[in-house]
Parts: C-alpha cells; sequence; structure tokens
C-alpha cells in the first residue's frame, strides 16, 4: 500500500480534490483542519469512491493539537508519505467573484500591523513548521517522501490588498526553496504551487481538479520546484 497523504487545511474544494487524486492512486488520506462536521462529509464521500480515508481535526495554529492529529493519522493510516498544506480562510464564493478580504482576516499592506501579519505567520508558516517537524523523520528514514505547499499569488506578486498574507505566504515559499536541496538528498521532495486564480468548479486552469491533477503529476515527477497558476 502506498504511504498516507495527509491534507492539512483539507475543505470540500482543492483539499479535497487533492485528497480525492492521490487516494485513488492508492494513499490512504488524513484530512486535517479544524471543523470535524465539515470534515467528515469530505471522508464519507471518499469512502464512497473506494478511499480509505480518515478525518483528524486540528486548528493548525496550535502546534500540540497539530502534531497530535497528524500522529494519530499516521498510527491509523500508516506512515504519512506526502504532505499537503494548503490552509486557507474561508471564501463563500455565492457571495460574488471577489472575495471580502477583511471578512478573510486579511489587511492592506498600509493597514497591516504586527498583530494582523502574526495571524496569517501562525496560521501559514507556524503551521507548515509544525507540519513538517512532525511527518519529516519517518520520511527521512523511509528515504522517501514529498512536502507539497501550496499559496496564492501574493507570495510571489506584490499584492497590497493581501499586505499580511502576502508577508507569511512569500516566507513559506522562501522557507520552502531553502529546504529543498537538503531534502532531495535525504529522497523527500518539496514543491510549491503558486494559484493567481480564483479556485472555482469549472474555472480551467484554477479547477480544483486540475490543480489536483497538477500536484500529482508534480509530485511523481518531481523534476521541479515550482509551478505557477494564472499568471
Amino acid at each position: 500500500m502506498s504511504s498516507t497523504i495527509a491534507v492539512v487545511g483539507a475543505g470540500p474544494g482543492l483539499g479535497r480534490a487533492i485528497a480525492r487524486r492521490f487516494g485513488a492512486a492508492g494513499h490512504p488520506v488524513a484530512l486535517i483542519s479544524r471543523n470535524r462536521g465539515k470534515l467528515q462529509p469530505i471522508a464519507d464521500s471518499l469512502a464512497a469512491e473506494g478511499i480509505t480515508a480518515g478525518a483528524y481535526p486540528a486548528d493548525v495554529t496550535d502546534s500540540a493539537g497539530l502534531t497530535a492529529a497528524l500522529e494519530a493519522a499516521a498510527a491509523d493510516l500508516g506512515r504519512i508519505g506526502v504532505l499537503s498544506y494548503s490552509p486557507a480562510p474561508a471564501w463563500d464564493h455565492s457571495s460574488g467573484p471577489v472575495p471580502d478580504t477583511a471578512a478573510m482576516g486579511f489587511t492592506t499592506a498600509l493597514e497591516t500591523t504586527p498583530e494582523s501579519a502574526r495571524a496569517q505567520v501562525d496560521l501559514i508558516v507556524g503551521g507548515a513548521l509544525t507540519a513538517v517537524a512532525t511527518v519529516l523523520p519517518a520520511m527521512r528514514k523511509a528515504g522517501d517522501g514529498a512536502l507539497l505547499f501550496t499559496t496564492g499569488a501574493s507570495a510571489i506578486l506584490p499584492i497590497p490588498l493581501l499586505g499580511n498574507a502576502g508577508i507569511a505566504q512569500a516566507g513559506l515559499r522562501h522557507w520552502a526553496k531553502t529546504i529543498e536541496d537538503d531534502l532531495a538528498a535525504d529522497g523527500v521532495y518539496v514543491g510549491h504551487v503558486c494559484v493567481g486564480v480564483p479556485i472555482v468548479p469549472g474555472g480551467g486552469e484554477g479547477d480544483s481538479d486540475a490543480i489536483a491533477e497538477r500536484w500529482y503529476q508534480l509530485a511523481q515527477a518531481r523534476d521541479t520546484f515550482e509551478t505557477t497558476i494564472g499568471f
């Protein structure tokens, strides 16, 4: 059996699509986000397709809780060999094509405060550091693993509306790039996909299943660190 994929930031869109694509290839799936009530229907829908899946609720800003969830998933489903990390504030697409950035916790560059920046760093960088520290020892021991980080365009492009998010996403991208070569020597792939379009069903490059397929192919080929979507 293939190693387990832990999908941190699992939701009904991209998270489910990534879980479904890797699950279809034989990976048991550990779904991790804050709300079990939202996770369980995703796990049930994957199970209905013959994919082994479990729900492990945890807040990525709670280091102890996230570590415990990942450890429980590994105990239940087997070694975590793939980590997909893409936590993001929810966006209700029914409200319109443009997200309410303030409601999602984003501040403009000039409005960014230490507090608003810290909130994004805890979510995007802190959670990633905790997750990687938890799963990496087993990957190194096995000589095989994959760390997959998904961000928005502000990881690369300065976007004034996303001042605090840009600080955190650029920081995550920078850190991931700096560990790439060292971990490659241990058989662990590090990749980054930067999505610059809305992730919506039927959205062309932004379709969640299309992004999941791209992730799966990158994780198989392991020949490039980064790909961008929409720009």
